[in-house]
């Protein structure tokens, strides 16, 4: 099974997926973590330049074209050959990401679609969901703040995007306010009652 775990930045994504393997693999399952931007050329590209000051003047379509080929790579250099193995694949952001936040800066949302045409969704998303205020209280005790992360207006719209997004397509939204013990045996049921749906 592939899940992807999304939610705007400063939800507790990391900290969650961390948990989640641990408990899944003392329940005897062999899982494999991720995420995105991924580890490949293209992805260590995006973190570097997702921190540079001048990325902001770059036009929306530079970063749905560089997140979305690093996806592609991603999907098929990593996640498939795992799930070809056997493991279950949890992926920290996945395409739900760049749907959302580069139509937050203004893209159709018919032409990003249009761009994940060559990487398959998700079996499961599951979306963290915590106030603004929250997420902007984590991301400031951070030593260096990434462009997105920067601008509480844009996530604020990003959230409210992404949670209409997840109405839309039934997603479960989990409270990440929580203690992230919690939250993550919740998302641990979650994944537990899909498994047992497909076999």
């Amino acid at each position: 099974m592939f899940v992807a775990i999304e939610g705007i930045d400063g939800v507790g994504k990391s900290t969650i997926i961390t948990k989640l393997k641990d408990i899944l693999e003392r329940a005897g399952y062999r899982v494999h973590t991720t995420a995105e931007p991924s580890q490949t050329p293209i992805g260590r590209l995006i973190r570097d330049w997702l921190l540079r000051s001048d990325s902001k003047i770059a036009h929306p379509s530079v970063f749905a074209l560089l997140f979305t080929a690093d996806r592609v790579q991603h999907y098929y250099g990593e996640v498939k050959p795992m799930l070809d193995n056997g493991y279950l694949v949890i992926t920290e952001r996945y395409m739900e990401s760049t749907l959302v936040y580069q139509s937050t800066m203004g893209l159709p949302m018919d032409w990003l679609m249009e761009l994940h045409k060559f990487v398959p969704r998700p079996d499961l998303t599951i979306i963290l969901d915590a106030p603004i205020e929250v997420v902007i209280g984590r991301l400031r005790s951070r030593h260096k703040l990434e462009v997105f992360e920067a601008d509480k207006e844009f996530l604020n719209r990003a959230r409210e995007l992404l949670l209409r997004r997840a109405s839309l397509n039934n997603y479960p939204v989990i409270n990440a306010v929580r203690d992230p013990d919690s939250v993550a045996n919740d998302v641990y049921r979650l994944i537990i009652d899909a498994l047992r749906r497909v076999v």
